[in-house]
C-alpha cells in the first residue's frame, strides 16, 4: 500500500514515519542467521579409541589449531573422560567447543567394564541437562550445553577384523550418541587392504546390530555428497578432516543428537 494512502487513511494530523528497510516475513531466515551468528554456536565431540590412535592430532586438524593437552600413557589403570572447552573463531562466526577424550581407553588386561564410565558421562550430561530444564527459573540461553552432539569413534588399522571391545563399545552407544566410525592412521595399510577392511568392518557392523550415523540426504543442496559420504563409511581420517565439520553442519549436528 502506498505510503500516501496510509497517511489519507490515518487522517491528515498524523505522522508519517518512513520504513528504515523492507519489512515482511521473507525476512525471518536472515534475522534467524544473525541471531545465530551473535549469539555462538555450540558443538560438542566425544573421541573414543585406544591410546596412541591420533585422536589429539585430528582435532587439531579438524579445526586447524593446536589444542593444549600432554601424551597420555599406557599405564592408566582405568578409563577416565578428560573434557576441555575452547573458544574459537572463525570469520565472525564463534564456536564454542567442547573435547571429550577417553584417556586409557582399551589398555587395560581386562577391559569387560571400559565402556561404563563412557555411558555414565553421557547419561550424566543429559540429566543435567534435564535438571536445568526443571528448574522454575530456566537460564537455557545462557547455559553450557554439554551433550554429546557426535562421538568419532577411532578403530585401530589392523585389517583385520573389529575388536570385540569396539563392538561392544559402540553397541552400547548407538542409542545415545551419534556414531562416526574412523580407521585411524588408515595411511598405515595398502588402499587395497583398507577396501577390504572397510567391507569387513561394515559388515561385521550390521551383522551385531550397530547403528552409526547416516547424513542426512534430504537437502538437495547437499544430498549426492551426503549419500558419497554414507557410501564411504566407516570413514578415514582424510575423509572425515574434509567433511565431519562441513556437512555435519554446526546447526545440524545440535539437533541430530540422541535425545537432543
Amino acid at each position: 500500500m502506498a505510503s500516501t494512502e496510509i497517511a489519507r487513511q490515518a487522517g491528515e494530523g498524523a505522522r508519517a514515519v518512513p520504513l528504515a528497510g523492507h519489512v515482511g516475513f521473507d525476512s525471518m531466515p536472515d534475522q534467524l542467521v544473525n541471531k545465530s551468528v551473535n549469539h555462538g554456536f555450540c558443538f560438542n565431540i566425544l573421541c573414543v579409541g585406544e591410546t596412541g590412535l591420533g585422536k589429539s592430532t585430528l582435532m587439531d586438524t579438524l579445526f586447524n589449531t593446536k589444542f593444549e593437552g600432554e601424551p597420555t600413557q599406557h599405564n592408566q589403570p582405568g578409563v577416565t573422560l578428560k573434557s576441555n572447552t575452547y573458544e574459537l573463531q572463525e570469520s565472525n562466526v564463534r564456536l564454542k567447543l567442547t573435547v571429550v577424550n577417553t584417556v586409557g581407553f582399551g589398555d587395560q588386561i581386562n577391559k569387560e567394564d571400559s565402556y561404563k564410565s563412557i555411558v555414565e558421562f553421557i547419561d550424566a550430561q543429559f540429566e543435567a541437562y534435564l535438571q536445568e530444564e526443571l528448574k522454575i527459573k530456566r537460564t537455557l540461553h545462557s547455559y553450557h550445553d554439554t551433550r554429546i552432539h557426535a562421538c568419532l569413534y577411532f578403530i585401530a588399522p589392523t585389517g583385520h577384523s573389529l575388536k570385540s571391545l569396539d563392538l561392544v563399545t559402540m553397541k552400547k552407544l548407538d542409542s545415545k550418541v551419534n556414531i562416526i566410525p574412523i580407521v585411524a592412521k588408515s595411511d598405515a595399510i595398502s588402499k587395497s587392504e583398507l577396501a577390504k577392511f572397510k567391507i569387513k568392518i561394515t559388515s561385521e557392523l550390521v551383522s551385531n546390530g550397530v547403528q552409526i550415523y547416516q547424513f542426512p540426504t534430504d537437502d538437495e543442496s547437499v544430498a549426492e555428497i551426503n549419500s558419497t559420504m554414507n557410501d564411504a563409511a566407516p570413514c578415514r581420517e582424510e575423509c572425515v578432516q574434509s567433511s565431519t565439520v562441513s556437512q555435519l553442519t554446526l546447526q545440524e549436528a545440535c539437533s541430530v543428537g540422541k535425545g537432543l
